[in-house]
């Protein structure tokens, strides 16, 4: 009989991912080397490759963005010898090597995090950070309050998602919506009325979860 292979994601408990998450983050901040950087970000490379695609896609477009804006940002007018001069802006070898620290440790951190909670559910990461926290309510601090409100939104998240989704489409076909300007009044025409009746009637969320408590 064939040996199954374990879920990915319940490898750990969602609780010692949380934790091994904040020990990586702190360790990273901890770390000056360049080359300790380039290593841990050659190993996280070949772990992100056993994650489905279509999941590790999820999001990487505005993370790139923002990774190549971390790096040009820290790249130029920094301290030290200058290895290439444009107009008034400069780089330097100080300043080469900040932006590749600080752009891999932000890459480290967020593939880290892509890797440490593949598999496990976005409820379970909720119900895990109750557990976490939850000697602060003995401070006063109303812990399963904001679980509770953060376990309402993921449920809410996909319905907002699908609402929009179907009042695009409609609104795209009557007002026959062309080019970038054209989408972006459509969406603008109907974001605001979705997000006032979401408010007014929170109850459209859950109509179709009644059975599942």
């Amino acid at each position: 009989m064939p040996m199954s292979r374990p879920a990915t994601g319940r490898l750990l408990p969602p609780d010692i991912k949380i934790v091994a998450y904040l020990v990586f983050v702190i360790s990273l901040y901890l770390i000056g080397s360049l080359s300790v950087y380039l290593g841990l970000s050659a190993v996280l490379v070949i772990l992100l490759l056993f994650i489905p695609f279509r999941k590790l896609k999820a999001g990487w477009l505005p993370i790139s963005l923002f990774l190549v804006f971390t790096f040009f940002s820290n790249l130029v007018n920094h301290h030290g010898n200058v290895l290439l001069t444009l107009g008034s802006v400069f780089v330097t070898d100080e300043g080469l090597h900040a932006a590749l620290r600080r752009t891999l440790r932000l890459f480290l951190m967020i593939g880290g995090l892509k890797v440490l909670m593949s598999g496990t559910p976005a409820e379970d990461l909720v119900a895990a950070l109750g557990r976490l926290f939850m000697p602060l309510e003995r401070v006063g601090l109303p812990v399963k309050d904001y679980v509770h409100i953060m376990g309402l939104t993921l449920q809410c998240f996909p319905v907002l998602k699908d609402m929009g989704a179907s009042l695009y489409r409609e609104q795209s076909a009557l007002h026959e919506a062309r080019g970038f300007s054209g989408r972006v009044k459509v969406v603008s025409s109907f974001m605001v009325p979705m997000f006032v009746r979401s408010v007014r009637s929170p109850g459209i969320f859950f109509a179709d979860r009644k059975s599942d408590g």
